[in-house]
């Protein structure tokens, strides 16, 4: 049944917010919470996920079907500044998707990235693409890849990019730019496994892989930082499981905190200070690393892989911005269950600032409506 969006809905959307026009604007206020100033409250629009099946549930639990779910829910404005440094499609050109193979559900495809993958053909996002084949092999296969990693190509940047860039300047809201990837991008494109034998038999092709990356990034944000005021920068990773970092330590230390540190440089430059890192799984063994390396910002802090808010703002102190750390499995029980996780650890992060309440990945779908509404309401009355 289609549900629209009426006044009285709209009404009760915003009573948990109580800001007066007189009060900071959304980026002055994430700024004063990142730099340890605030005890505010603010859920940034672009660390609040769902699964398309939750929304689609929740559309047949009362969520109006003609709605933002960032406007309906709230959620303060945060943006990325749309250039192509990883945010989104990384290469240009992506490769064209291709159907290699079908049955009644599941189909092998050829990718944007040129993986090889088995999909399944409904409800794709509850389970994970099996990776078939992977794009780079070798040396060979990198070089010829790495075309598409050309910091320079025009499509980096959007049409009319001059007009573009002028509406930021005048914002009220948080900006940030993507800094890339020295590990993650490196997984998707050559696959654990075979990327496990590359560091034993040609380590020296990680090296390689990782000079051009550093030298990409920095080449396609250098003229965005030079028009732009940013408010954080941010990397991703998605370099860790249940139990720990898919890679050692030493590895980290040797072929990706310098790159780490030389673009963090460039950031530490233009004035970013605020520098996020987005992992999933067991990061305790890599905080240290990055916080040695001036990225001072961790989400979403998997409570399933061992991720405890509580226990990481009393081992870094403010050191380290938080962001998430909600059971994302909670919000499928009682309410009994779901005060319990938020006043278990939402009070104290938010009397420490610093903070920035958000589920610890995307929303699953067996979360009720009001179950989800009722984990926003006890947060807001915190404020």
């Amino acid at each position: 049944m289609f549900r629209s969006s009426s006044p009285e809905s709209l009404v009760e959307r915003q009573k948990g917010e109580k800001r007066s026009k007189n009060m900071a604007s959304g980026r002055e206020r994430f700024l004063k919470i990142a730099h340890f100033e605030s005890n505010d409250l603010m859920f940034p629009s672009l660390w609040q996920w769902f699964f398309t099946e939750a929304l689609d549930r929740w559309k047949k639990e009362g969520l109006p079907a003609d709605v933002h779910p960032s406007e309906y829910f709230g959620f303060d404005r945060m943006e990325i500044v749309p250039i192509n440094s990883g945010w989104r499609e990384l290469l240009v050109p992506t490769f064209d998707v291709e159907t290699l193979e079908e049955n009644a559900t599941h189909k092998v495809i050829m990718d944007r990235d040129g993986a090889k993958k088995r999909v399944r053909k409904e409800h794709r996002l509850l389970s994970m693409d099996q990776w078939l084949e992977y794009p780079v092999k070798d040396r060979k296969t990198w070089r010829e890849y790495k075309k598409r990693l050309n910091p320079h190509s025009p499509a980096r940047y959007p049409l009319w990019w001059k007009e573009e860039k002028e509406r930021y300047k005048e914002r009220s809201y948080p900006l940030g730019i993507t800094v890339g990837s020295f590990f993650g991008w490196m997984r998707n494109w050559i696959g654990l496994e075979n990327l496990s034998y590359i560091m034993s038999d040609d380590p020296s092709l990680i090296e390689e892989i990782n000079e051009h990356l550093e030298y990409f990034i920095i080449e396609t944000i250098k003229p965005v930082l030079e028009d732009i005021d940013f408010d954080f920068a941010h990397f991703w990773e998605d370099m860790a499981y249940k139990t720990g970092s898919l890679v050692s330590p030493s590895f980290v230390k040797k072929y990706m905190v310098p790159h780490y540190k030389r673009i963090v440089e460039l950031l530490h430059s233009k004035g970013i200070d605020i520098i996020t890192l987005d992992s999933d799984g067991n990061i305790w063994e890599l905080i240290p690393i990055w916080l040695d390396c001036g990225i001072n910002g961790v989400l979403p802090s998997e409570v399933a892989a061992g991720m405890d808010i509580v226990k990481m703002r009393k081992k870094f102190g403010k050191n380290l911005i938080i962001a998430g750390g909600i059971d994302k499995r909670v919000l499928s029980r009682g309410k009994i269950d779901i005060e319990k996780e938020v006043m278990s650890k939402v009070p104290y992060l938010l009397s420490t600032s610093g903070y920035f309440p958000c589920i610890d990945h995307s929303v699953p779908p067996d979360v009720p409506f009001n179950n989800y509404l009722y984990y926003l309401e006890l947060i807001r009355k915190l404020a």
